[in-house]
C-alpha cells in the first residue's frame, strides 16, 4: 500500500529528477541487465574525482514514491576508493573482481552500510548481490560499478551463479563502451558549446566594429541569421542522430536476446560491439561537422565546390529523408572558388531549407518531392542551380523574397533573414550573383514545377 504523505503530491514532475541524455542510457542499460539475470533491483556507480557517485537506482517491488525517496536520499552519495574494506562496490572497482554475496545478513566480509538501513526503512529484503567493474574492453579503464540485487526464480530469491558470472563480466563490457561513448560525446558537446560561446563573443565584437565603421545594419542581420539558423541547426543534428542510435538500440537489444537464451557467440558479440563502436563514431562525425559548421571564417581562401555543397547537405540530409524528399545531385567535378567557405555553406543550407519548408507546406506525404542541386563551370564562371518541385513562388511574392525581413512564416516564427543573408552572402561576400525564378521541367516522366535558384560567382582567382 502506497503512502499518502503530503510532501509527495508534486513528485510526477519529471523535472525534479534532472535526467539528462547520460541517466536515461544508464537506465536502459540497467534494465537490460536485470532482465538478462532476473533481478528485482539494481544500481549503477560511476567513477568521480577518486569516488563511486551513485547515478541510477531500479527496483521492481518498490512503490514509486519510494523509489523516488530513494533517490534523492541517495543522489549525492559518493563511495570513495580509498575505502574499499568499507564498501562492497569499492572492493569490485579497485580490484577489478565480479563479487558475489549469498546473504548480507549472513556474511562478514562487509558492514554494508546503508542497506540494512534501507530494508528496515521500506520494509524490503535485501538479500542475494552480485557486483561487477564496468572495464572498458579496449582501454581497459575502470569506468563504475553496477550492483544487481536478489535475483528471482519465480517468486523465489535466489543465489547467484557462476553462469550469471559470465553473463555479467559481458553485459559490463558493454556497459562500460556504451557509458564511455556517451562521456565523449558529452565532453565534445561541452566544448560545442564553449567553441559556440567563444564565437559568439568574436561576432558580438564583429558587429561592435561595423557599428563603428558605419556597416550596423549588415552587421547585425548577419548576426540574426546564425542566431535564427541555429534552431534548425540543432533540428538537424537531433534527425542526424535518430538512425545511429536506433541501430545501437537494435544491435544492444539482440545482443541481450541472445544471451538471455543463451544462443550468444563470442565472435559475434564482439562483432555486434564494434558495430555499436562504428555507429557512435558515427555520432561524434555528426558533432564534429556541426562544430566545423560554426566556425567563423577569418579570411577568404580557395575552397572545393563540391565538398562545400556536400557539407550542407550533410546536416540537413536526415530531415530531408525523414520526409521523404528526395535530393539528386548532379556535380562538375574539380571546381575551385574564392571566397568564404563556411558563409557559402550557410547560403546553400539557407536555400536547402526553403525548399525543405515549400515541399512540406505544398505536397503531401504521397507526393513526389524532388530537389536538385547542379554545377556547371564555364569561361571560368561557376553556376549552382538548386530547384524544386514544391509548384513555385506565387508571382505576387517573387520580387520581394530577398528583401529583409519579408517572411511568409510569421505563424511558426519565420523572421525573413534566411533569404536576404544569402543574397548578401552570394553577393557582397563572395562577388557573385543570385536570381530566382520558376522553371517547369520533366523529370523521370514526371512534370515538375517549382523555384530555381542560380548562384553565379568566379571561379579560382
Amino acid at each position: 500500500m502506497m503512502e499518502n504523505n503530503d510532501d509527495l503530491c508534486h513528485i510526477y514532475d519529471i523535472s525534479l529528477f534532472n535526467v539528462n541524455d547520460l541517466d536515461v542510457l544508464l537506465h536502459e542499460i540497467l534494465k537490460q541487465a536485470r532482465e538478462i539475470l532476473n533481478s528485482e533491483a539494481g544500481s549503477i556507480y560511476i567513477n568521480e574525482d577518486d569516488a563511486l557517485s551513485f547515478n541510477v537506482f531500479q527496483n521492481d517491488a518498490m512503490s514509486y514514491e519510494n523509489i523516488y525517496k530513494q533517490f534523492y536520499t541517495l543522489k549525492d552519495l559518493k563511495l570513495p576508493l580509498s575505502e574499499q574494506e568499507k564498501y562492497l562496490a569499492v572492493q569490485s572497482f579497485t580490484t577489478k573482481k565480479i563479487i558475489i554475496i549469498d546473504d548480507i545478513y549472513e556474511a562478514k566480509e562487509y558492514n554494508f552500510l546503508g542497506v540494512k538501513e534501507f530494508d528496515k526503512k521500506f520494509s524490503y529484503r535485501t538479500k542475494s548481490i552480485i557486483t561487477a567493474p564496468l572495464i572498458h574492453p579496449i582501454d581497459n579503464r575502470t569506468l563504475g560499478v553496477v550492483q544487481l540485487l536478489n535475483k528471482k526464480d519465480g517468486e523465489d530469491v535466489v543465489v547467484y551463479n557462476k553462469k550469471d558470472k559470465q553473463l555479467l563480466s559481458m553485459i559490463s563490457s558493454f556497459i562500460s563502451l556504451s557509458i564511455a561513448n556517451a562521456q565523449d560525446n558529452i565532453a565534445k558537446l561541452k566544448e560545442i558549446n564553449s567553441e559556440l560561446e567563444i564565437a559568439n563573443d568574436k561576432l558580438k565584437a564583429r558587429v561592435e566594429k561595423e557599428i563603428n565603421e558605419s556597416e550596423r545594419k549588415s552587421a547585425i542581420i548577419f548576426h540574426q541569421s546564425k542566431l535564427a539558423s541555429m534552431g534548425e541547426m540543432i533540428g538537424n543534428i537531433a534527425h542526424q542522430w535518430r538512425q545511429p542510435l536506433s541501430a545501437i538500440s537494435t544491435i544492444s537489444s539482440g545482443l541481450s536476446f541472445n544471451i538471455e537464451l543463451g544462443n550468444y557467440k563470442e565472435d559475434e558479440t564482439i562483432k555486434g560491439l564494434r558495430q555499436v563502436v562504428d555507429t557512435t563514431k558515427h555520432l561524434s562525425q555528426t558533432i564534429d561537422d556541426f562544430r566545423e559548421f560554426y566556425r567563423l571564417d577569418k579570411s577568404e581562401k580557395n575552397f572545393d565546390l563540391t565538398a562545400n555543397i556536400l557539407s550542407s547537405i550533410s546536416i540537413t540530409e536526415a530531415a530531408l529523408s525523414e520526409n521523404h524528399i528526395q535530393l539528386i545531385t548532379n556535380f562538375d567535378e574539380d571546381i575551385s572558388i574564392y571566397g568564404y567557405d563556411n558563409e557559402l555553406k550557410q547560403a546553400i543550407l539557407n536555400i536547402l531549407q526553403n525548399a525543405k519548408d515549400a515541399l512540406l507546406d505544398n505536397l503531401t506525404i504521397t507526393d513526389d518531392r524532388f530537389i536538385f542541386i547542379d554545377t556547371e563551370i564555364e569561361d571560368n564562371f561557376v553556376t549552382v542551380k538548386i530547384k524544386d518541385n514544391a509548384f513555385g513562388i506565387p508571382v505576387e511574392i517573387i520580387d520581394n523574397i530577398f528583401l529583409q525581413n519579408f517572411t511568409t512564416k510569421e505563424e511558426v516564427g519565420g523572421t525573413g533573414v534566411g533569404l536576404y543573408m544569402t543574397k548578401e552572402i552570394v553577393e557582397k561576400h563572395m562577388v557573385g550573383s543570385l536570381l530566382v525564378s520558376n522553371v517547369e521541367y520533366i523529370y523521370k516522366n514526371i512534370k515538375c514545377k517549382g523555384a530555381e535558384f542560380i548562384l553565379k560567382f568566379q571561379a579560382k582567382r
